[in-house]
């Protein structure tokens, strides 16, 4: 088997080099592709100063310092078969494409042509960096893997379960004295330079130049311990999202665990939502760093639950001097379950499409809620024989004062949104998980409030992370 992989990564070597290395590649023609495709990031000197490089994060590669950060080489400098792969694949993660639409003839006369930004740089042939033998994955090697991760301080800037949350993450800048965030190690398929094992331990050989991820080649006990630490990156999150279209509950007998970070949770196969931009008016970012949402559901005779969890790179906080509030996730429901494969408006819906939202409480209100007439939107429904009051939002207390509100809140689209029914405050043990309940009710009109049984919000914990290798 071995023997087998063998021949198979020679012919591959073999292969790369007879398509993108023997063939030298036309600088001359490569200009021309490089001002059609690369000069708007990149600039026309390829000094990273493009039109376009003051709106992007992280900012274009400077090509006149010879600086790259994905290379299969000892030296410092990259294969033309390294320059290829990138042009090829992109920098997931990045404003950087997989140009894997042009020609291969285009993609080698680019290489040749990114080469004249800094000709000294590739005046000497790089050196092959070797790996050593490879190790396969196992419970033994990712326990050492594990332990090398925390004897060389990887933790330090990619956090404790590798989710981009270490204590130096604030401090960290690249070459250019530009912020830059480490890898988020638990989402593979941003990994630069791929996902893989053998890819992981080759950057964890390389080091990723420009940055302040360092060759680990001198740092670890023993050699095999790359590939242990590679094993065990490998370990922390799948090599691709598999986003899901259709969320699935389980069914459960009795109570659902109130603690976010019960091993019930833990045993529910997380459900990937890809988030995108909406709006692309300043100062609105059109590309969210929190790219994708973990969803797991649960449901009982009494109650449905719903675990949500995502990584945001920045931590936001409410900040009262910019006006700027906490991120915040809401979760979107539709009235009336409708015929067909039309779907209400997904923010907030529409005059003729209302839904329910579940959404957190706004930081400037305080645990327990506010009065109706204290609330912006407030409003009179009818309920039975009587009119009532129907705040706009109606809030739940939590344990720790963690702040999140989420009943059933109605939107038509025209901003003044509707709560239905009584809630129930959340249970008073120590967690970082809010309940809120709504008891099944009757249909009353316009505000009438769903006839769903007892409804659950589980609000977990989160955690920072980001960009990859």
């Amino acid at each position: 088997m071995r023997a087998l992989g063998a021949v198979i990564v020679a012919v591959s070597i073999v292969a790369s080099v007879g398509r993108a290395g023997a063939q030298a590649g036309d600088a001359q023609a490569g200009k021309a592709a490089y001002e059609k495709k690369c000069a708007l990031c990149h600039g026309d000197k390829g000094d990273g100063k493009g039109p376009a490089a003051d709106l992007l994060d992280p900012r274009p590669r400077d090509f006149t310092t010879g600086i790259y950060k994905i290379r299969t080489a000892a030296s410092k400098t990259p294969t033309d078969r390294d320059l290829f792969d990138v042009i090829t694949r992109g920098m997931p993660g990045t404003f950087m494409p997989p140009w894997d639409v042009l020609p291969e003839r285009d993609r080698g006369n680019l290489v040749a042509y990114l080469k004249t930004f800094a000709p000294d740089k590739f005046k000497e042939a790089p050196k092959k960096q070797e790996l050593p033998k490879e190790v396969a994955a196992s419970p033994e090697s990712i326990k050492r893997g594990k332990e090398m991760y925390e004897a060389i301080e990887c933790n330090k800037c990619h956090g404790a379960e590798g989710r981009a949350d270490g204590p130096s993450r604030a401090e960290l800048k690249d070459e250019w004295g530009f912020p830059i965030r480490p890898a988020n190690l638990t989402k593979r398929w941003n990994f630069r330079g791929g996902g893989g094992r053998a890819e992981i331990a080759m950057r964890l050989a390389t080091g990723v130049l420009g940055t302040p991820m360092p060759s680990f080649v001198d740092s670890v006990e023993k050699p095999d311990d790359i590939w242990h630490l590679a094993n065990y990156i490998a370990s922390l999150g799948p090599e691709a999202p598999n986003y899901a279209t259709l969320l699935s509950a389980q069914a459960v007998k009795g109570n659902i665990p109130d603690d976010p970070d019960a091993e019930f949770w833990k045993r529910q196969v997380p459900q990937n939502i890809p988030l995108a931009g909406q709006v692309t008016i300043d100062p609105r970012n059109f590309n969210p760093s929190i790219d994708m949402v973990a969803l797991r559901a649960a449901w009982s005779d009494t109650e449905v639950a719903f675990h949500v969890t995502w990584d945001d790179p920045t931590q936001s906080a409410a900040d009262a001097a910019k006006k700027a509030p906490p991120d915040a996730v809401s979760l979107q429901f539709p009235q009336k379950i409708a015929e067909g494969a039309e779907r209400p408006y997904f923010l907030m819906g529409n005059e003729a499409d209302a839904v329910y939202l579940l959404r957190p409480r706004p930081a400037h209100v305080p645990t327990g809620g506010l009065p109706a007439d204290r609330v912006p939107g407030a409003g009179r429904r009818r309920r039975g024989d009587r009119e009532e009051d129907v705040p706009d939002l109606v809030v739940l207390s939590a344990a720790g004062g963690a702040s999140i509100e989420p009943p059933f809140r109605r939107s038509s689209g025209r901003g003044g949104p509707h709560v239905g029914g009584d809630a129930a405050r959340g249970s008073g043990r120590e967690q970082t998980r809010v309940t809120s309940r709504r008891e099944e009710s009757e249909q009353c009109g316009e505000h009438s409030e769903p006839s769903w049984r007892r409804r659950s919000w589980r609000a977990s914990r989160w955690s920072s992370s980001v960009p990859a290798l």
